[in-house]
Protein backbone atom coordinates (compact mmCIF):
# COMPACT_ATOMS: atom_id res chain seq x y z
CA UNK A 1 0.00 0.00 0.00
CA UNK A 2 1.48 3.18 -1.17
CA UNK A 3 -0.14 5.24 1.71
CA UNK A 4 1.51 2.49 4.20
CA UNK A 5 4.96 3.06 2.86
CA UNK A 6 4.90 7.12 2.87
CA UNK A 7 3.64 7.16 6.57
CA UNK A 8 6.34 4.37 7.34
CA UNK A 9 8.76 7.17 5.55
CA UNK A 10 7.80 9.97 7.60
CA UNK A 11 7.89 8.06 10.50
CA UNK A 12 11.34 6.57 9.82
CA UNK A 13 12.83 9.83 8.85
CA UNK A 14 11.55 11.27 12.30
CA UNK A 15 13.19 8.87 13.98
CA UNK A 16 10.58 7.23 15.80
CA UNK A 17 11.15 3.96 17.69
CA UNK A 18 9.81 0.34 17.38
CA UNK A 19 6.23 0.85 16.50
CA UNK A 20 6.32 -1.82 19.89
CA UNK A 21 9.13 -2.69 21.78
CA UNK A 22 12.46 -2.94 20.27
CA UNK A 23 14.49 -6.45 20.50
CA UNK A 24 17.31 -6.03 22.98
CA UNK A 25 21.14 -7.09 22.77
CA UNK A 26 23.70 -9.50 24.30
CA UNK A 27 26.95 -9.79 24.70
CA UNK A 28 28.54 -12.35 21.64
CA UNK A 29 32.51 -11.90 22.12
CA UNK A 30 35.48 -10.11 21.35
CA UNK A 31 37.99 -9.48 18.42
CA UNK A 32 41.12 -7.63 18.26
CA UNK A 33 41.09 -3.99 18.06
CA UNK A 34 43.10 -2.95 14.41
CA UNK A 35 43.18 0.53 13.23
CA UNK A 36 40.35 2.92 12.28
CA UNK A 37 38.63 1.01 15.36
CA UNK A 38 36.41 3.59 17.89
CA UNK A 39 38.41 3.42 20.76
CA UNK A 40 35.41 3.93 22.66
CA UNK A 41 34.39 0.19 22.24
CA UNK A 42 37.56 -1.32 23.92
CA UNK A 43 37.10 -3.74 26.97
CA UNK A 44 39.67 -1.61 29.15
CA UNK A 45 39.42 -3.93 31.65
CA UNK A 46 40.15 -6.75 30.09
CA UNK A 47 43.14 -4.91 28.75
CA UNK A 48 44.26 -4.15 32.40
CA UNK A 49 44.88 -8.24 32.72
CA UNK A 50 45.93 -8.93 28.93
CA UNK A 51 47.87 -5.67 28.10
CA UNK A 52 45.94 -6.09 24.74
CA UNK A 53 43.30 -3.95 23.30
CA UNK A 54 40.13 -6.04 22.41
CA UNK A 55 36.78 -4.83 21.19
CA UNK A 56 33.26 -6.03 22.16
CA UNK A 57 30.68 -7.61 20.44
CA UNK A 58 27.34 -7.99 20.55
CA UNK A 59 23.97 -9.80 18.85
CA UNK A 60 20.55 -9.20 18.72
CA UNK A 61 19.07 -10.92 21.84
CA UNK A 62 16.04 -11.43 19.77
CA UNK A 63 14.06 -10.49 16.92
CA UNK A 64 10.62 -8.82 17.96
CA UNK A 65 7.90 -11.13 16.52
CA UNK A 66 5.20 -8.94 15.75
CA UNK A 67 1.75 -10.44 15.40
CA UNK A 68 -0.92 -7.98 13.07
CA UNK A 69 -4.73 -9.19 13.86
CA UNK A 70 -7.21 -7.50 12.11
CA UNK A 71 -11.15 -7.38 12.65
CA UNK A 72 -12.69 -8.39 9.43
CA UNK A 73 -16.10 -8.79 10.45
CA UNK A 74 -19.22 -7.09 8.96
CA UNK A 75 -19.22 -3.98 11.27
CA UNK A 76 -15.97 -2.76 9.83
CA UNK A 77 -16.95 -1.96 6.87
CA UNK A 78 -19.17 0.44 8.58
CA UNK A 79 -17.61 4.31 7.06
CA UNK A 80 -20.41 6.38 9.13
CA UNK A 81 -23.86 7.93 8.27
CA UNK A 82 -24.12 9.30 4.74
CA UNK A 83 -24.54 13.19 4.42
CA UNK A 84 -25.77 13.59 1.66
CA UNK A 85 -27.37 11.17 -1.11
CA UNK A 86 -24.93 8.31 -2.09
CA UNK A 87 -22.01 8.20 -0.29
CA UNK A 88 -21.20 7.60 3.33
CA UNK A 89 -18.94 9.77 5.40
CA UNK A 90 -15.91 8.75 5.26
CA UNK A 91 -13.55 6.09 4.59
CA UNK A 92 -14.52 2.79 6.41
CA UNK A 93 -12.75 1.15 9.71
CA UNK A 94 -11.72 -1.85 7.76
CA UNK A 95 -9.86 0.34 5.47
CA UNK A 96 -8.21 2.50 8.07
CA UNK A 97 -7.12 -0.75 9.87
CA UNK A 98 -5.77 -2.45 6.90
CA UNK A 99 -3.19 1.04 6.36
CA UNK A 100 -2.80 0.69 10.06
CA UNK A 101 -1.45 -2.81 9.91
CA UNK A 102 0.72 -2.12 6.46
CA UNK A 103 2.05 0.53 8.22
CA UNK A 104 3.25 -1.16 11.48
CA UNK A 105 4.63 -4.27 9.46
CA UNK A 106 6.41 -2.46 7.30
CA UNK A 107 7.63 -0.46 10.33
CA UNK A 108 8.84 -3.68 11.88
CA UNK A 109 10.99 -5.08 9.16
CA UNK A 110 12.94 -1.69 8.42
CA UNK A 111 14.17 -1.99 11.92
CA UNK A 112 14.92 -5.60 11.34
CA UNK A 113 11.76 -7.42 13.16
CA UNK A 114 9.24 -10.10 11.98
CA UNK A 115 6.03 -9.18 10.91
CA UNK A 116 3.18 -11.72 10.48
CA UNK A 117 -0.96 -11.11 9.81
CA UNK A 118 -3.94 -12.60 11.32
CA UNK A 119 -7.52 -11.85 9.45
CA UNK A 120 -10.31 -12.09 12.28
CA UNK A 121 -14.43 -12.47 12.05
CA UNK A 122 -16.50 -15.36 13.49
CA UNK A 123 -12.88 -17.47 13.27
CA UNK A 124 -9.43 -17.44 12.03
CA UNK A 125 -9.61 -16.11 8.83
CA UNK A 126 -6.00 -16.27 7.66
CA UNK A 127 -2.67 -16.48 9.54
CA UNK A 128 0.45 -15.60 7.88
CA UNK A 129 3.39 -16.52 10.45
CA UNK A 130 5.78 -13.86 11.45
CA UNK A 131 8.97 -12.94 8.92
CA UNK A 132 11.57 -10.86 7.72
CA UNK A 133 11.42 -10.86 4.80
CA UNK A 134 10.02 -7.69 2.69
CA UNK A 135 8.79 -10.50 -0.08
CA UNK A 136 6.51 -11.98 2.33
CA UNK A 137 5.26 -8.20 3.45
CA UNK A 138 4.40 -7.85 -0.53
CA UNK A 139 2.26 -10.92 0.01
CA UNK A 140 0.72 -9.63 3.31
CA UNK A 141 -0.09 -6.06 2.29
CA UNK A 142 -1.12 -8.05 -0.88
CA UNK A 143 -3.76 -9.95 1.24
CA UNK A 144 -4.79 -7.05 3.75
CA UNK A 145 -5.77 -4.90 0.17
CA UNK A 146 -7.84 -7.76 -0.88
CA UNK A 147 -9.84 -8.09 2.86
CA UNK A 148 -13.31 -7.57 2.62
CA UNK A 149 -15.84 -7.13 5.88
CA UNK A 150 -17.30 -10.95 6.02
CA UNK A 151 -21.06 -11.91 7.05
CA UNK A 152 -22.69 -12.69 10.14
CA UNK A 153 -21.81 -12.51 13.71
CA UNK A 154 -17.95 -12.17 14.82
CA UNK A 155 -16.68 -14.22 17.02
CA UNK A 156 -13.28 -11.63 17.96
CA UNK A 157 -12.48 -13.73 21.23
CA UNK A 158 -12.74 -17.38 19.68
CA UNK A 159 -10.26 -16.05 17.19
CA UNK A 160 -7.86 -14.98 19.08
CA UNK A 161 -8.48 -17.88 21.44
CA UNK A 162 -6.95 -19.78 18.13
CA UNK A 163 -4.33 -17.41 17.41
CA UNK A 164 -3.05 -17.56 20.77
CA UNK A 165 -3.01 -21.80 20.01
CA UNK A 166 -0.62 -20.77 16.97
CA UNK A 167 1.71 -18.63 18.41
CA UNK A 168 5.42 -20.58 19.37
CA UNK A 169 7.60 -17.76 20.36
CA UNK A 170 7.14 -15.07 22.78
CA UNK A 171 6.29 -11.61 20.69
CA UNK A 172 3.49 -8.94 20.23
CA UNK A 173 -0.01 -9.25 19.18
CA UNK A 174 -1.47 -5.86 18.22
CA UNK A 175 -5.07 -6.00 17.74
CA UNK A 176 -6.62 -3.96 15.71
CA UNK A 177 -10.87 -3.72 15.83
CA UNK A 178 -13.76 -1.80 16.20
CA UNK A 179 -14.60 -3.64 19.68
CA UNK A 180 -18.48 -3.35 19.65
CA UNK A 181 -19.18 -6.60 20.99
CA UNK A 182 -19.49 -8.11 24.92
CA UNK A 183 -16.23 -7.38 26.24
CA UNK A 184 -15.89 -10.41 28.14
CA UNK A 185 -15.13 -12.99 25.28
CA UNK A 186 -12.42 -10.09 23.53
CA UNK A 187 -10.68 -10.16 26.90
CA UNK A 188 -10.83 -14.15 27.65
CA UNK A 189 -9.10 -14.18 24.10
CA UNK A 190 -6.13 -11.39 25.40
CA UNK A 191 -5.90 -13.42 28.22
CA UNK A 192 -5.29 -16.20 26.60
CA UNK A 193 -2.35 -14.41 24.55
CA UNK A 194 -1.13 -13.02 27.93
CA UNK A 195 -1.01 -16.32 29.27
CA UNK A 196 1.32 -17.98 26.35
CA UNK A 197 3.78 -15.28 26.79
CA UNK A 198 2.37 -12.14 24.55
CA UNK A 199 2.30 -8.51 24.91
CA UNK A 200 -0.56 -7.30 23.53
CA UNK A 201 -1.29 -3.49 22.12
CA UNK A 202 -4.90 -3.03 20.55
CA UNK A 203 -6.47 -0.38 18.18
CA UNK A 204 -9.51 0.35 18.74
CA UNK A 205 -10.98 1.95 15.04
CA UNK A 206 -14.05 4.15 15.26
CA UNK A 207 -16.00 6.11 12.86
CA UNK A 208 -16.86 10.14 14.39
CA UNK A 209 -20.60 9.18 14.07
CA UNK A 210 -19.82 5.58 16.61
CA UNK A 211 -18.93 7.95 18.98
CA UNK A 212 -21.34 10.83 18.64
CA UNK A 213 -24.83 9.75 16.95
CA UNK A 214 -25.73 12.50 14.90
CA UNK A 215 -27.47 13.47 11.78
CA UNK A 216 -27.02 17.01 10.14
CA UNK A 217 -30.73 17.44 9.47
CA UNK A 218 -32.37 15.72 12.61
CA UNK A 219 -34.06 13.03 9.65
CA UNK A 220 -34.79 9.94 10.65
CA UNK A 221 -33.06 7.03 9.88
CA UNK A 222 -33.12 3.26 9.32
CA UNK A 223 -29.60 1.40 11.33
CA UNK A 224 -29.22 -2.09 10.64
CA UNK A 225 -26.81 -4.69 12.47
CA UNK A 226 -24.42 -5.72 9.91
CA UNK A 227 -23.63 -9.00 11.73
CA UNK A 228 -27.21 -9.74 13.71
CA UNK A 229 -29.20 -8.08 10.59
CA UNK A 230 -31.50 -6.75 13.23
CA UNK A 231 -32.52 -2.89 12.46
CA UNK A 232 -34.42 -0.31 14.09
CA UNK A 233 -35.85 3.09 12.61
CA UNK A 234 -34.97 6.35 15.15
CA UNK A 235 -33.83 9.40 14.72
CA UNK A 236 -30.45 9.82 15.68
CA UNK A 237 -30.83 13.19 17.42
CA UNK A 238 -33.45 12.49 19.95
CA UNK A 239 -31.22 9.51 20.80
CA UNK A 240 -27.95 11.00 20.92
CA UNK A 241 -27.72 11.81 24.40
CA UNK A 242 -28.46 8.38 26.00
CA UNK A 243 -26.27 6.91 22.91
CA UNK A 244 -23.22 9.09 24.08
CA UNK A 245 -23.43 7.44 27.68
CA UNK A 246 -23.14 3.91 26.64
CA UNK A 247 -20.74 4.30 24.13
CA UNK A 248 -18.70 5.97 26.85
CA UNK A 249 -19.50 3.50 29.31
CA UNK A 250 -18.66 0.74 26.84
CA UNK A 251 -15.42 2.19 25.80
CA UNK A 252 -14.47 3.25 29.31
CA UNK A 253 -14.97 -0.06 30.61
CA UNK A 254 -12.46 -1.58 27.92
CA UNK A 255 -9.64 0.65 28.62
CA UNK A 256 -9.95 -0.22 32.36
CA UNK A 257 -10.11 -3.64 31.36
CA UNK A 258 -6.84 -3.32 29.09
CA UNK A 259 -4.87 -1.08 31.92
CA UNK A 260 -5.52 -3.69 33.85
CA UNK A 261 -3.91 -6.38 32.06
CA UNK A 262 -1.35 -4.22 31.28
CA UNK A 263 -2.22 -4.40 27.64
CA UNK A 264 -1.68 -0.83 25.78
CA UNK A 265 -4.86 0.72 24.15
CA UNK A 266 -5.25 3.79 21.40
CA UNK A 267 -8.39 5.00 19.64
CA UNK A 268 -8.04 5.28 16.28
CA UNK A 269 -10.89 7.42 14.79
CA UNK A 270 -11.58 6.81 10.97
CA UNK A 271 -11.68 11.03 10.60
CA UNK A 272 -7.99 11.43 11.86
CA UNK A 273 -4.75 11.39 10.04
CA UNK A 274 -3.52 7.91 10.96
CA UNK A 275 -0.17 9.47 10.83
CA UNK A 276 -0.79 11.56 14.42
CA UNK A 277 -2.48 8.64 15.78
CA UNK A 278 0.58 6.62 15.11
CA UNK A 279 3.09 9.37 16.01
CA UNK A 280 1.97 9.91 19.36
CA UNK A 281 1.11 6.26 19.86
CA UNK A 282 4.89 5.72 19.46
CA UNK A 283 6.12 8.51 21.54
CA UNK A 284 3.66 7.36 24.31
CA UNK A 285 5.54 3.90 23.57
CA UNK A 286 9.29 5.22 23.67
CA UNK A 287 8.67 7.28 27.04
CA UNK A 288 7.12 4.20 28.84
CA UNK A 289 10.68 2.33 27.29
CA UNK A 290 12.93 4.88 28.80
CA UNK A 291 11.46 5.28 32.17
CA UNK A 292 11.89 2.00 32.36
CA UNK A 293 15.25 1.41 31.97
Amino acid sequence: MLTARLLVDGLYAGRHASPLRGAGIEFHDYRPYTPGDDPRGVDWKLYGRTDRYYLKRYRRETDLNLHLAVDTSASMAFAGLPRRRGGPAGRSKLAVARELAAALAALALRQGDRAGLSLLDHGLRHHTPPTGSFRRLQAMTATLELAEAGYGPGDLGGALQRLGGLITRRGVVVLIADLLDDPAPLLSGIDRLRHGGSEVAVFQVLTPDELRLSAPDGSGFLLTDPESAGSVRTRPRAVAQRYARLIDAHNDAIRRALAARDTDYTLVRTDRPLHETLRRYLLVRAQRSRGAV
